[in-house]
């Protein structure tokens, strides 16, 4: 009898450090995890952003003019695809004859003082496909598709919800408000 009370005993044991060690693994996990997150959450709000990636280029230092809210989302876009997106600026502010240049329409929200879009390049139909969905779940509502761009917008004097293709007027080939 006194040999099975042991081996219960051991089993307590073995029980308790098992159980132990679990809990302390799964603090360790939650605690990577948390800091992990703080991490980026620190890159993103405390990383200098360049605006003369969004100059119109007649106009050196126009890029200032550039909506701080839509800096703020498209700093989310990076953070979610992990794609370098101030890298991929195609265009951000336009002066009237930048616009008219490049074939701008007459009301676009590139056009100073508005700058509230941006065209961002995509090196392929996956990263492009993926820039619309994410854009769309970071809370763009204005999304153009081209074929090597992806043209966002907050402009909320304009419809919301819409996706459009290139050129304009033609259906956008992904569509995340569908």
């Amino acid at each position: 009898m006194v040999v099975a009370v042991i081996k219960n005993d051991n089993q307590h044991i073995y029980f308790g450090l098992g159980t132990l060690s679990l809990l302390l693994l799964g603090a360790f996990v939650v605690y990577k995890k948390q800091k992990t997150t703080i991490n980026r959450t620190k890159i993103i709000r405390h990383q200098p952003i360049d605006l003369s990636v969004f100059d119109s280029p007649d106009v050196p230092g126009s890029g200032n003019c550039m909506d701080r809210q839509l800096i703020f989302m498209l700093q989310q876009l990076e953070a979610r695809t992990g794609y370098p997106i101030f890298s991929w600026i195609n265009s951000g502010a336009r002066t009237p004859s930048h616009n008219k240049k490049v074939g701008g329409v007459s009301n676009s929200s590139h056009k100073m003082p508005t700058c509230k879009a941006v065209d961002i390049k995509a090196y392929s139909k996956t990263i492009r496909n993926n820039l619309v969905q994410a854009a769309r779940d970071v809370g763009f509502k204005r999304i153009g598709v081209g074929k090597t761009f992806v043209h966002l917008d907050i402009d909320n004097l304009k419809s919301q919800y819409v996706a459009w293709g290139y050129p304009s007027g033609t259906p956008a080939e992904v569509n995340p408000f569908v």
